[in-house]
């Protein structure tokens, strides 16, 4: 134990040197610490106002893309008026009586069948004729409940096979 009391106060006497000496160090330069006080402030106001520059030019690029979008959406909606403007006129254009009518101004009549010329153009493909189209095998339908499920299961079998899709 005796040991132990001896460090304590020995400890003791080390830590209040060194605050002593530090106290020194401080008295013998004073202007350091009101240097630092004074450059601490000047770095501090300097980030507040880098800081406040940066949000006030948000701030304003923010307003300005919320007018130019206010713009836009003002020449949007004037579009959307003029082109409906312009569906209505296209309407009323296009009603029949009033085509007729101005059809007859200009001098146009009916087509009568001894009018129509049809013209025979070499070398383009032909549809073939109602009579050689293949007509279905069953054209009456199933009798029971039965066949038209086989019937129903075997075209689209068929057409899965083809290809084909009887998607609506």
């Amino acid at each position: 134990m005796a040991a132990v009391t001896n460090d304590q106060p020995n400890t003791g006497q080390r830590a209040a040197e060194v605050t002593r000496r530090a106290r020194e160090a401080v008295r013998s330069l004073p202007w350091l610490n009101e240097a630092q006080a004074a450059l601490s402030w000047a770095v501090l106001l300097a980030l507040m106002a880098i800081l406040g520059t940066i949000y006030v030019s948000q701030a304003s690029r923010i307003a300005i893309t919320g007018r130019h979008i206010q713009t836009m959406q003002l020449q949007l909606n004037e579009n959307r008026r003029l082109n409906a403007e312009l569906e209505q006129e296209i309407a009323e254009g296009q009603q029949l009586q009033l085509l007729q009518t101005r059809a007859v101004e200009l001098g146009f009549v009916r087509a009568r069948s001894e009018d129509i010329e049809y013209v025979v153009v070499p070398g383009y493909p032909v549809t073939p004729e109602a009579s050689t189209m293949p007509v279905p095998d069953r054209l009456l339908p199933p009798e029971t409940m039965g066949e038209a499920i086989w019937e129903l299961i075997g075209n689209n079998f068929e057409n899965f096979v083809e290809g084909e899709a009887s998607d609506p």
